[in-house]
């Protein structure tokens, strides 16, 4: 991958790796909470990409990959603005070449969001989303039960650090409190998430930012995956087929993890979404 970093015209930038070695169409990628270039998922895309021929470049999230931005905004869940910055640079530098969207997780429920918005004026052929939070006020609930908790640990110490180091540079205009203290991802998002990005509380942020009010308006061929085992998410808010766009296809498997999905035998396993998902770019982008 290379890495390239662009300066933006809020004052802020950001960082984008490129996989460029293909003739194919142009996949652009979106990463989970708190994940970046060496994420298993972003890994697993980029090896799809090269093995199918195309090219292939990850939108690094502000503050993401140990290094500070320079605004007092970060990244969020529905945090659209750069995604859609992305999108026009490789229009603009690739015309005519199909474009693809991937994103799992939060990246995924951004992607979504991003396709509601922009309707008919998204511009790209086709995309795919993995383990889709819909309704992100029931999965951070469901972080905090059972067995959950202990991801919900992992990203919270994630989150936690990095929160450390932006504030160490750029103090928030707001006392955020004890940082060390905070134990679950809603008090997270109710005291630093939600006043670093103008929400009221993390309810509000929750409500404005969840996917799921926008797949009716989504007007580009998108496939969503979702497992019903999956421990991040609350299976009961799942998008029905009458919730979303008809261009919209849902595959909700009986297993398959968080953004896993691993399929074959122990000696011999593979990843199913870096089959599905080009199977289905295939069948939808316009040569």
């Amino acid at each position: 991958m290379e890495k390239e970093r662009i300066e933006l015209d809020d004052g802020d930038f950001l960082q984008l790796f490129w996989a460029l070695e293909g003739n194919g169409p142009m996949v652009i990628i979106l990463h989970g909470l708190e994940g970046d270039e060496t994420s298993n998922n972003v890994k697993a895309m980029f090896s799809m990409i090269r093995k199918e021929g195309w090219n292939g470049v990850m939108l690094l999230n502000r503050n993401c990959g140990g290094v500070c931005n320079r605004l007092q905004r970060t990244y969020h869940a529905g945090e659209t603005t750069d995604l859609n910055w992305l999108g026009e640079l490789v229009k603009k530098r690739f015309p005519g070449k199909p474009i693809m969207l991937f994103g799992y997780s939060l990246g995924g429920n951004t992607l979504l969001k991003w396709l509601g918005e922009k309707g008919e004026a998204a511009g790209i052929d086709a995309a795919a989303a993995v383990s889709i939070p819909f309704d992100l006020s029931s999965s951070t609930d469901r972080l905090n039960r059972g067995f959950s908790k202990v991801y919900q640990k992992h990203f919270i110490d994630l989150l936690k650090a990095s929160a450390k180091r932006k504030f160490l540079e750029l103090p928030p205009p707001f006392d955020p409190g004890k940082i060390e203290r905070i134990r679950t991802l809603r008090e997270f998002d109710d005291r630093i998430t939600a006043p670093l990005h103008g929400f009221k509380d993390a309810e509000d942020y929750y409500s404005k930012s969840s996917c799921k009010g926008f797949l009716k308006h989504i007007k580009v061929p998108t496939l969503i995956m979702n497992s019903f085992d999956d421990p991040f998410l609350e299976t009961s808010t799942f998008a029905k087929i009458e919730e979303v766009s008809e261009l919209v296809e849902l595959e909700y498997h009986q297993k398959g993890g968080h953004a896993a999905f691993i399929t074959g035998v122990p000696w011999n396993k593979s990843g199913w979404t870096e089959t599905r998902i080009p199977e289905f770019y295939k069948s939808h982008w316009k040569d």
